[in-house]
């Protein structure tokens, strides 16, 4: 998909998701890797849950869809 193609989507975080937004970023930086982008990292784990079966039916809050998807992670991984 080229990048002609994306949409802007402005997100809010609290402080300390930026910081480890900016540690990854930085980590993979000082160990041989390019500095990451903050959007390459959101969009990477956004491509990620999107290869789950993800069930968010009756989901009422970030809490219970982080329960969903680690337990879709666990499921897709065999130790659910």
């Amino acid at each position: 998909m080229g990048k002609d193609s994306y949409l802007r989507v402005p997100i809010t975080m609290p402080e300390e998701m930026f910081s480890f937004l900016e540690g990854l970023s930085i980590k993979s930086k000082v160990t041989g890797g390019r500095k990451l982008a903050n959007t390459a990292i959101v969009r990477a784990c956004v491509m990620s849950v999107m290869d789950l079966e993800l069930d968010v039916s009756g989901v009422n809050d970030e809490d219970q869809l982080k329960e969903r998807i680690a337990d879709a992670w666990a499921k897709r991984l065999g130790i659910a």
